[in-house]
């Protein structure tokens, strides 16, 4: 059994440990009771993500075991790059729901003594599920690229450099609130997850400034080009957001503010970006 081969099990393995753990275990435990993935006072839109998450990393695993050929659509998207991108994005919206669970305002009006150990062990199972997929992206080889045109590399470095800056503002905002209250992403009282949302914003913004430069910026490597990285940051940024917008619908006692709706947007219009950009070149699927 080759490195590859064993590679696959190991994201089998993880990819179906980390979907037990979403469903099976509690997510959030008050004083006196606890709650699932789905309960709107448990998991709620977080738990509606990461599940749909959960669920494709467990067939694209099991199609790679296969050595079913995948690639999405007309796009030079992958296996290995789509798997990183569903994983990263089930690590980013687990961790924004524990960092609402255990800080701000939002802990202390729903009463919560702490999340479950099904968040927790998903959470640590979503961070170390990347660095497998990475290194099973590692093993398929050089890939090759061609440049973009000028004008094109100009705009789609622009449009990352602008959705980064939204992203970056999106929390001073209004982010929630109550019948006598209201946060910002940014205020101690606010769920913390805008300091995530924060350092995405912030780094996806000098990739484009970087690559803005007439000396543009290096390609990251192997079969990840700038594009699939920001792929991945975007979905990064928009699986939270959604999983707090779908949280907030489903609680009659809070309500949404702008703040998350502009986040969503720059993350989306960062992903259809990156989308758009692997069809102006062409770059090796993995």
């Amino acid at each position: 059994m080759n490195a590859v081969r064993v590679l696959a099990l190991v994201r089998i393995v993880m990819s179906s440990l980390f979907l037990w753990m979403v469903l099976a275990g509690n997510w959030v435990n008050y004083k006196n009771e606890s709650f699932s993935v789905f309960d709107s006072s448990g998991g709620s839109g977080f738990g509606v993500v990461v599940t749909i998450l959960g669920v494709l990393m467990v067939i694209i695993s099991l199609l790679m075991l296969s050595e079913h050929e995948i690639k999405l659509g007309k796009l030079a998207v992958g296996g290995g790059q789509i798997l990183l991108i569903l994983s990263v994005a089930a690590f980013t919206t687990i961790l924004s729901f524990l960092i609402i669970v255990h800080s701000g305002a939002f802990r202390d009006l729903s009463d919560v003594r702490g999340a479950g150990w099904g968040a927790a062990g998903a959470c640590l199972t979503a961070y170390m599920f990347p660095q497998v997929v990475i290194m099973g992206i590692a093993f398929l080889g050089e890939a090759t690229s061609t440049s973009l045109k000028d004008q094109d590399k100009q705009i789609f470095s622009f449009v990352t450099l602008v959705s980064g800056i939204v992203v970056v503002i999106s929390p001073l905002f209004k982010w929630f609130g109550n019948e006598t209250e209201v946060w910002s992403g940014y205020e101690p009282g606010a769920p913390r997850m805008g300091f995530l949302l924060l350092l995405l914003g912030v780094g996806m913004a000098l990739v484009g400034a970087m690559r803005l430069r007439s000396k543009g910026l290096a390609e990251p490597g192997g079969r990840l080009s700038h594009p699939h990285l920001q792929i991945v940051a975007g979905m990064a940024i928009v699986s939270p957001v959604l999983g707090w917008i779908i949280t907030n619908s489903q609680r009659e006692d809070f309500s949404i503010g702008f703040g998350p709706w502009l986040a969503l947007v720059a993350g989306i219009t960062m992903t259809g970006s990156a989308a758009f950009e692997l069809t102006r070149r062409e770059v090796t699927a993995g």
